[in-house]
């Protein structure tokens, strides 16, 4: 929130219900914390409030004209190129948030408290880097918007990023920054920061709701052929068996699921695939009346939002349709979703889902490696570097998908296992949020995904250990 007042204050941020409870907007308070800048702009406002607002809980303020900071009697930070002889607190500034195009960064990587590092801008000094550009480089996905090369799917290859190519990928950088920074802050000034708790958050992405059932009598007979012609007899076998209700489809794994989530009071959130049946898209049929059915018995219990079918990232007709569907099926207002096949493009796809009323985006991460894509396991506004403004989508990102290592990677559960500790301890560490994707097909009892159920079981017994 921009309050704005007198006494020569350009403005300054108060994150609602923070202080005093409810707050007007237009109460101007005094902040605990004043910046000083000799420049304002969206940038800057959009990162100082994810920093100082969402992830720190400090009141603070910005203000450009100097006689006022100079005055201020409490914490002050001096953002500015120039040393002032009453500053508590010294960063100095890079380019990026002054500027308005999308431009190559000159980064100047280092490192700093076991944490790789952009902007390296005051060697030796306690916050030696310009800790909001960097911030804003990584949430913003700026260099998502710089030219680049696409994989065979259209996305954006991690391979370019700079966390990939520095190796901190599976690190949020960002989260570190913040909370040692925080520890300055209230070393130095004795503030009183917000107490982040670890959050843990499943989803589920159902791409493909059965192997056999509901599929229609062409695509059950196309299925069944190709199963003798291949000779995988014992598909055949267990295609025949389910069909015939002898035994259970292989994928549906949802009462498994509720019990799950009763056993270990899990809230989870639901993805529903309900593009047309497809080369990317193998859901069943959405006007089915077993997929309807579906969709209304998660409905009633979980969170449920759209997983936009693979064509739809850039055409909003058919996200529209999409989520009608999904809309008319559980009586309920669409307002979560995460794009199937990891399949975006900035900033189109993002502006199609806010068109639609979307409110909540799962899809920050990469399809070929787990991690943290915007440096953070936190959630944050989307800045759409294209129009210069923050918007009402909340990003939040994930850091582990099982696809990811069963597919892409190839590995094993106990390889698994392995990596989602890692990640996990890393998100821990600084009491972020942390966002796994699982498929119900891997869930399952199918014979291919072996062992993977087993592995979900272990991390869940870590959670509550």
């Amino acid at each position: 929130m921009l309050a704005s007042g007198g006494n020569g204050m350009s403005g300054y941020y108060i994150k609602q219900n923070l202080i005093f409870g409810l707050l007007s907007n237009f109460l101007v308070l005094k902040p605990e914390l004043l910046l000083y800048s000799d420049f304002d702009s969206p940038r800057l406002r959009y990162i100082l409030n994810w920093i100082f607002g969402e992830q720190l809980g400090i009141a603070f303020g910005l203000t450009t004209d100097l006689s006022y900071w100079n005055d201020f009697e409490g914490a002050k930070i001096n953002y500015s190129s120039d040393k002032r002889g009453k500053e508590d607190l010294h960063i100095i500034p890079h380019s990026i948030l002054k500027e308005t195009d999308i431009i190559p960064q000159s980064l100047s990587i280092n490192r700093w408290k076991h944490s790789t590092i952009l902007f390296y801008t005051q060697p030796g000094a306690k916050v030696p880097f310009d800790i909001f550009a960097a911030a804003f480089y990584l949430l913003s996905r700026y260099e998502e918007y710089l030219p680049s090369e696409k994989d065979r799917h259209g996305r954006y290859k991690r391979e370019q990023s700079v966390a990939a190519q520095y190796s901190f990928l599976q690190q949020p950088v960002a989260d570190e920054w913040i909370f040692h920074f925080g520890k300055i802050l209230e070393q130095q000034f004795q503030l009183h920061l917000r107490k982040k708790e670890f959050q843990f958050i499943p989803t589920y992405d159902i791409d493909i709701a059965w192997k056999y059932l509901h599929k229609g009598s062409k695509r059950h007979s196309g299925g069944l052929f190709k199963d003798i012609i291949l000779l995988k007899w014992a598909d055949v076998n267990e295609r025949i068996a389910v069909n015939a209700g002898k035994s259970k489809d292989p994928f549906d794994c949802f009462e498994w699921l509720d019990n799950i989530h009763e056993k270990y009071q899990l809230h989870p959130i639901y993805f529903m695939l309900l593009g047309q049946p497809g080369a990317f898209d193998k859901n069943a049929n959405p006007d089915s009346e077993a997929m309807q059915d579906l969709m209304k018995r998660l409905g009633k219990h979980y969170s449920v939002g759209i997983h936009p079918s693979y064509g739809s990232h850039k055409n909003a007709g058919i996200l529209k349709s999409e989520i009608e569907i999904l809309e008319s099926n559980i009586q309920k207002p669409i307002i979560q979703s995460r794009q199937h096949y990891i399949k975006f493009s900035l900033p189109e796809t993002y502006e199609n889902l806010i068109s639609q009323g979307i409110q909540e985006d799962y899809s920050m991460g990469y399809a070929s490696c787990n991690g943290f894509r915007a440096g953070t396991s936190n959630p944050f506004l989307w800045y759409n570097l294209k129009e210069e403004n923050v918007t009402s989508l909340r990003v939040h990102p994930f850091a582990f998908m099982e696809a990811t290592n069963k597919f892409y990677l190839k590995q094993n559960p106990e390889n698994a296992w392995q990596e989602w500790e890692r990640l996990w301890h890393a998100v821990k560490k600084v009491n972020g949020t942390f966002i796994s994707i699982w498929h119900n097909y891997i869930l399952g009892t199918d014979k291919a995904s072996k062992g993977w159920r087993e592995l979900y079981i272990k991390m869940l017994n870590n959670y509550k250990s």
